[in-house]
């Protein structure tokens, strides 16, 4: 009985078979000979990574049990398991993989698993043909969480985890995930290069007039401000557009929940990410505002302020001196406004509601509001200057014309031009002050290549 399946079973299986072996044995023997590269102690970045995978190569090209046209496909295996991305490798290596932001596997059902990617803040199908099974993307889901020195099994279905570069891992299985075995994996800064302010406003981000506003006058003005807006809206992406004009020789300190902020062109710059073990956290995003605090930075950013972290992350937006940066869910000014007394009390203070519009202006002097249009374009929708005397509103997206031309039409609002105070404090600061930063010549301002009409 047993010899008759074997002997029924497919070709391709068999042959798939006999290549993950050799894959295993080759990737056995470059851990034991070059263990620097193949330890797997290190992630495989750059320079690292092309050394590694010629090394490799001429590992497979030695093997004579290898037809020539399975050099490839076991040399991508054995990178794969080198890099902890395994059949996922073409999204994170090569030059078609720099613009993808997270990659998710989800259940097949009866059918093979699917693979999905995120590209420019929409997510596109990739297809089914990276694990044969559920049972694949749980073992290679085990792998990842089991070197991040987690345990993903029945009594802990929901984990996450982190890629060796980075790369944060939310892994979902057994009773929480029914239909199968799923993963998302948020892509590490260092895989994924920072988009220049250029590129967004040619991706319609924004116009042109936000861009010089941005890097011209926030950026080079060392100012304080917030960029705000749901889930995939684009905060982060401007965040670290916005770092290319910070100064080489800025002292830069960044605490984050997750890893998303990364300036490789930055000698002096610190990342520190929250650290947890199960449910207890180790070093929380307070505990880093605090770090940052006493630190004292040129220049602090605190990626996605969501909680109680608030509280230290308003201590050091106050004492900062060279421009206090960082991100949050808020659609809109009333939504902040409605948000920052919820997160002031998890943080155990109470921030009474006349109070609101004062916190607001000892923390920021602009906010910046983002979404997510149902085209999948991500926009600037509102940019505002906080000032003593209230907010104005410099640069709005004009919904009711993108609604009236059915979306062609991309275009802002230009209502006020930046305070004469705000500009002189600016100006002070180092930043570039241009003739359309001090009025309004031009009311509406369109997204490159959109419709004027």
């Amino acid at each position: 009985m047993a010899h008759r399946v074997e002997a029924e079973k497919p070709w391709q299986a068999i042959l798939e078979e006999q290549r993950e072996s050799i894959a295993g044995e080759v990737a056995k023997n470059l851990a034991l000979g070059h263990s620097r590269y193949f330890g797997g102690r290190l992630p495989l970045l750059g320079a690292d990574y092309e050394a590694a995978y010629e090394i490799a190569k001429r590992h497979v090209l030695t093997r004579h049990d290898l037809l020539p046209s399975e050099h490839q496909p076991v040399l991508m295996k054995v990178m794969g398991q080198a890099t902890q991305y395994g059949p996922l490798l073409p999204f994170f290596v090569g030059e078609e993989a720099k613009e993808i932001t997270e990659v998710l596997v989800n259940p097949g059902g009866l059918g093979r698993p699917r693979v999905y990617v995120g590209r420019h803040g929409r997510q596109y199908y990739a297809g089914d043909d990276y694990f044969k099974n559920d049972r694949e993307v749980k073992e290679y889901a085990q792998l990842i969480c089991h070197d991040a020195g987690r345990d993903f099994a029945e009594a802990t279905p929901a984990v996450d985890a982190w890629l060796r570069d980075g790369s944060r891992v939310s892994v979902f299985g057994f009773k929480a995930s029914p239909a199968g075995c799923a993963l998302a994996i948020r892509k590490s800064p260092l895989r994924r290069p920072p988009l220049p302010l250029e590129h967004l406003v040619a991706n319609g981000m924004f116009p042109p007039l936000a861009a010089s506003m941005i890097a011209g006058l926030l950026v080079r003005g060392h100012a304080n401000f917030g960029c705000f807006g749901r889930t995939d809206s684009g905060k982060t992406t401007v965040v670290r557009a916005a770092g290319q004009f910070f100064g080489p020789d800025e002292r830069v300190m960044i605490g984050e929940v997750s890893f998303e902020l990364a300036f490789p062109h930055l000698p002096n710059c610190l990342n520190l990410i929250e650290v947890g073990i199960g449910e207890e956290k180790i070093l929380t995003m307070a505990d880093i505002c605090e770090i940052l605090l006493r630190n004292n930075p040129d220049r602090a950013i605190a990626g996605e302020i969501r909680a109680g972290e608030v509280v230290a992350a308003a201590e050091m937006a106050e004492a900062t001196s060279g421009g206090f940066i960082t991100t949050g869910h808020a659609g809109g000014l009333s939504e902040l406004r409605s948000r920052l007394p919820k997160m002031f009390a998890r943080g155990g203070l109470e921030l009474r509601p006349e109070y609101v519009d004062e916190q607001i202006r000892t923390m920021f002097h602009f906010l910046l509001f983002f979404d997510k249009a149902w085209d999948g374009t991500r926009l600037l929708t509102a940019l505002v200057e906080v000032g003593n005397d209230g907010y104005r509103t410099l640069l709005r997206f004009d919904e009711d014309e993108f609604a009236a031309t059915g979306g062609r039409a991309k275009r802002w609002v230009y209502e006020n031009p930046v305070s004469a105070g705000r500009l002189s404090r600016l100006a002070f600061r180092g930043a570039a002050v241009r003739p359309e930063h001090e009025r309004v010549d031009r009311k509406y301002h369109y997204a490159e290549g959109g419709s004027k009409k």
